[in-house]
Order: C-alpha cells, then structure tokens, then sequence
C-alpha cells in the first residue's frame, strides 16, 4: 500500500462525506489528513511498521481514530474508519461488524 493509495482513499471517503452531508469537521479531519501523507518522506507502511498508529498520531493533521482508520488501511488494504453513530461499541466489535 502505497502512500498515493492511502491519500486515494482519504479523498474518496472525504468526498463521499461531502455528498452525504455529514459534519463539516469530520470531512475536514480527512481532507487534513490527505495533507498530512502527502507531506509525509517515507512510507506510511514504514512508520506504522516502525511506530504503529501512534506514530501516526504523532503527525499535525491526524488524529487517533484516523490514525487506527489509516494504520489498519496501510497493512491490510480494509477501509474501517469509525462511524460516529456506533461511537458506544468498542473498536474491536466495530471492526468485526464492518468485516
């Protein structure tokens, strides 16, 4: 996974945001964390490798639901990110539900 893959994905979903008309600070966090890759010099598979999400997190622009969001993306190709509306269940039951 590549980061063009990744900045790909974030534009997509924050484009689909857009369309749906959902919170405007939700579309800016990914469209903030588009420019947070593409400024990135090295791979977001190297960093998550070296530091997990929490290096991610660690970038201006990304904070740490788009971190896991963009982790688990980078290594697994699934596109997971946290629904606002099953913010109650934990991580874990919200990823097996989307599977």
């Amino acid at each position: 996974m590549t980061n063009a893959d990744i900045v790909l994905q974030l534009r997509t979903y924050a484009n689909e945001l857009t369309q749906s008309h959902t919170n405007l600070y939700r579309v800016r966090a990914f469209r903030q964390a588009v420019t947070a890759v593409m400024g990135l010099d090295c791979e977001v598979v190297e960093l998550v490798n070296r530091s997990g999400p929490s290096g991610l997190k660690a970038i201006s622009g990304i904070g740490s639901s788009l971190a896991e969001t963009i982790a688990t993306f980078a290594l697994t190709g699934k596109w997971q990110p946290f629904r606002p509306h099953t913010k109650h269940q934990p991580r874990s039951h919200l990823a097996a539900s989307l599977a």
